[in-house]
């Protein structure tokens, strides 16, 4: 199966703009939402408001998908956190903590991940599908 994470920035602007990224996320067959995608997502939303109540039903809609999967963080995912955070450390490049469980679950899962986010070409291994954020 042809599958890669999304990370919040791809998933933000895809359900919102879904033309502006569908051509690149098109070409997977499974989309896979990380813990840490799902939760950056909803924090960002006001549930006191009716356009952030009807974001959380969008977002809800699009995970009940069959060509979407969520992904919880496991015990390798958090192993390869730990690992991931004690590399990028060491070189210098370190990235925000939840783009690290976002990577760490990519590369638990051997799947590219889809981002606008330039800095994950630091992490070790990652193989990044960098989406024109034009």
């Amino acid at each position: 199966m042809n599958a890669a994470v999304v990370d919040t920035n791809v998933l933000i602007t895809f359900l919102e703009r879904g033309s502006r990224v569908a051509d690149a996320l098109g070409r997977f067959d499974k989309l896979l939402v990380p813990a840490a995608v799902d939760a950056e997502f909803r924090a960002g939303l006001d549930l006191a408001t009716r356009a952030g109540r009807r974001r959380v039903q969008v977002l809800d809609g699009f995970l009940g998908e069959s060509s979407v999967a969520f992904v919880s963080a496991d015990r390798d995912v958090s192993s390869k956190y730990a690992m991931l955070y004690r590399v990028l450390k060491r070189q210098g490049t370190p990235i925000p903590v939840n783009d690290i469980w976002i990577a760490a679950s990519a590369l638990v899962l051997n799947v590219p991940l889809c981002t606008f986010d330039q800095h994950f070409r630091n992490v070790p291994l990652l193989e990044v599908v960098e989406i024109d954020n034009a």
